[in-house]
């Protein structure tokens, strides 16, 4: 075969390979949405026409939006009322943890109370933040270390008269006497018949006898904690002084005694007061009472939804106009200190100072142990007065200072110097 017949017979075999390829490729687009038959590109879909509007991407597909002046009715459905039930295993929960409280193991009640709160929710979690709080007051305001009940004796003078003391200091030719009141006394020793000791279960219970006398008169919360709670753990009656702090947590004025531990962890210890005082459970018992509100204003199903046949569009309900703003309740206005006000508060820095000269003078001479008792009577006019002044920063600073110095007073005085 010559050249010339040779290109003729490739160029045929090269038409008949591009003809078995075009055939291939058109069977192949033949099955794809959009191809024209008979044409090389796929058909372009027909868009939406002048004027027609186009979603908004930021609405939900079938949801129309809403225009102005007008809401989308809300279904009750979508309104759920707050449960404040509480199950009784949760009551079960909350009962072991207060037994833990009242049986003084604050530790583990803590450990019970932060599990609940971070595993609950609802009136249940209030529930436990509220002991939760209680437990942390208790243990902040609980003294860190507790006396020892001192050893009663018993000194009987000739004369039949007796004296119960702390201590019975002989010396030639008289005893000393350290009274139970917080006096000093000296005697003969012609004078005493004997001295006796007396059981320590006889002499808690003179202890207990006299403290629950003088306690039941006290009123004020500062004075219940000085003279009340101090003084039981001054003298080993920690069970006792325990029961008398749960006691003082439970009354509305309490947080004026968090004054004695200083004015920064007094602030600190605020929030826990207002919850343990069961400002939480307030709070959601006023939210579950606006949700009911909020559920019975909301229109029904019924009336929403469903009513209209399908090819009827939805009715669209006009929102209602707001209600007015709710007033705040109205406020005591601030009084700025007046000359009188500073009058008052010069007054108290005399008080301060009279007070300082009588524990410095009880500190020196052991026959003026009485002005201790001076001293804390002093400081306590001081706080008094200064309760009765408007609450500026340097009305709480001064009071907190005053009880912190009524703390350090108090530990000098007498078991019984009321």
């Amino acid at each position: 075969m010559d050249f010339k017949s040779t290109c003729i017979l490739i160029s045929f075999l090269a038409l008949a390979g591009g003809i078995v390829k075009g055939w291939s490729d058109a069977e192949k687009n033949k099955n794809q949405p959009g191809y024209e038959v008979g044409g090389n590109t796929p058909a372009k879909t027909p868009g939406p026409a002048p004027g027609d509007d186009f979603p908004d991407p930021g609405v939900e597909p079938g949801v129309e939006e809403p225009r102005p002046g007008v809401s989308r009715p809300i279904s009750p459905s979508e309104l759920k009322p707050i449960d404040l039930t509480v199950s009784s295993l949760d009551e079960s929960k909350l009962e072991e943890i207060t037994d833990l409280i009242g049986s003084h193991k604050l530790p583990q009640a803590a450990r019970s109370a932060r599990e609940m709160v971070q595993n609950s929710s609802g009136m249940t979690r209030e529930k436990a933040r509220q002991l939760e709080a209680r437990i942390k007051l208790l243990q902040a305001m609980e003294p860190s270390e507790a006396g020892k009940a001192p050893a009663l004796k018993e000194v009987v003078q000739a004369n039949g008269n007796s004296h119960i003391c702390t201590s019975v200091e002989e010396s030639f030719g008289s005893y000393k006497l350290k009274l139970i009141s917080g006096g000093v006394t000296t005697l003969r020793k012609q004078d005493v018949r004997k001295v006796q000791d007396i059981a320590p279960s006889a002499g808690r219970r003179i202890l207990l006898t006299r403290l629950g006398k003088r306690i039941s008169n006290l009123e004020d919360p500062l004075d219940f904690y000085l003279r009340g709670v101090r003084k039981y753990y001054r003298l080993g009656l920690v069970d006792e002084g325990y029961g008398l702090l749960t006691e003082l947590l439970e009354r509305e004025d309490a947080d004026l005694a968090l004054s004695v531990l200083g004015e920064s962890e007094a602030e600190d210890l605020l929030p826990y007061w207002y919850l343990a005082s069961g400002s939480g459970i307030a709070a959601i018992e006023r939210k579950a009472e606006l949700r009911t509100e909020e559920i019975a204003a909301t229109p029904p199903t019924h009336l929403v939804a469903g009513s209209e046949s399908p090819g009827q569009p939805e009715p669209v309900v006009a929102s209602k106009p707001p209600p007015p703003p709710r007033r705040p309740p109205p406020r005591r206005p601030v009084r700025q200190p007046t000359a009188a006000d500073n009058s008052a508060m010069q007054k108290v820095r005399q008080l301060v100072s009279k007070a300082n000269t009588y524990y410095t003078n009880a500190r020196r001479d052991e026959k003026k142990r009485g002005d201790f008792k001076k001293a804390y009577e002093t400081l306590r006019s001081a706080q008094d007065l200064l309760g009765r002044m408007p609450a500026t920063d340097e009305v709480r600073k001064t009071r907190a200072r005053v009880a912190t110095q009524m703390l350090d007073v108090s530990k000098s005085l007498g078991f019984f110097d009321f």
